[in-house]
């Protein structure tokens, strides 16, 4: 999740460290399925957006592709409760990790906080280890490896600093942003604040029904923004470090069952070819959201978090998520007694 690291940080590692970096700012785990390669094909002299993998009939979608992306956000927010796997896979300085993982994500009567859980096993070479994200609603816990310091936000602190009451409003999509802590959520929430989405289409993949949308490293900040450090983080403007993915490709399912599901999230790098002077989109990061379901059945003891005895610091992270100023035209604080 971006609640791991900014992408802006991923590049102050080398080596494995550099490449579970990257994995933690995209988040989640996967081998690309079918064998398919990580490097795609020049779309002529000078391509300027990776080649798209969806199946024929494939049409232009008049809506803002960034609107899509909140709508993405709002849905992972404020939807029904979800299970899925996940596998990642991602290549950085001639490394290559893999994810493979499952994702749960419970919505919660009494609170826009959800109860969530990823767990994964991370391997690099001979090198493998787990990697846990767990929530029960009121603190969000990440951790890496059995003796990583564990990364803590105290939910209840961030939503007694957002606007009081639990029906926020379609008009001030700000609050969902800032609500999306932790799992799909906050991946999304990065992807909106992190890169420009211009272009979108509707095609299949596989059969389902979707959206794809292509975006950029952004040069200007977002028309709608959260109001947190985080976003700030995630928001690379100016010069970004030149290993830095320069496009993503998000793939959301459009049926009525999954609206707004993040089915697929690809991260490229532009680089030109030497010989030729081609322009080609090497993959560095291919994230998977596989057979979802919302028929789940979810156990309160999943959502606990343990502390191993080992551990002798944990580093908070809950003011990285607090409002820097007040959101005019709302209330903030719990509703009164």
């Amino acid at each position: 999740m971006d609640q791991i690291f900014s992408v802006a940080s991923i590049f102050k590692f080398k080596g494995i460290s550099l490449l579970l970096a990257v994995m933690f700012v995209s988040w989640v785990a996967f081998r690309p399925s079918g064998g398919a390669s990580t490097k795609l094909r020049a779309q002529g002299p000078a391509a300027s957006e990776p080649s798209s993998n969806l199946a024929s009939n494939v049409s232009p979608v008049a809506t803002d592709p960034n609107q899509l992306v909140l709508a993405a956000v709002r849905q992972a927010v404020w939807g029904p409760s979800i299970a899925c796997r996940v596998q990642q896979t991602t290549k950085a300085y001639g490394q290559q990790a893999l994810w493979i993982g499952e994702f749960k994500s419970e919505a919660v009567s009494t609170s826009p906080m959800r109860r969530i859980r990823y767990t994964a096993r991370i391997a690099v070479g001979a090198t493998a280890f787990d990697f846990i994200q767990v929530s029960d609603g009121r603190i969000l816990w990440t951790q890496g490896g059995p003796s990583g310091a564990p990364k803590r936000i105290i939910l209840d602190q961030v939503l007694q600093s957002i606007p009081s009451g639990l029906q926020y409003p379609d008009s001030r999509p700000e609050i969902h942003l800032m609500l999306a802590v932790g799992g799909q959520a906050e991946l999304l929430r990065g992807l909106y604040h992190r890169y420009n989405w211009y272009k979108a289409v509707s095609g299949k993949i596989a059969g389902a029904d979707v959206w794809q949308l292509v975006g950029r490293l952004r040069t200007e900040p977002t028309r709608i923004a959260g109001n947190a450090p985080i976003d700030n983080m995630n928001s690379v403007l100016g010069t970004p470090s030149p290993h830095m993915p320069s496009e993503a490709r998000l793939t959301l399912n459009r049926s009525a069952k999954f609206p707004y599901f993040p089915m697929l999230i690809e991260y490229f790098q532009k680089a030109r070819e030497e010989s030729t002077g081609a322009s080609r989109f090497e993959l560095m990061t291919r994230i998977e959201f596989k057979d979802p379901t919302t028929e789940v059945r979810f156990d309160d003891k999943e959502f606990m978090f343990r502390i191993n005895d080992n551990i002798e610091e944990i580093k908070d992270e809950t003011q990285d998520y607090l409002p820097v100023t007040p959101i005019p035209g709302l209330n903030f604080g719990l509703p009164p007694a």
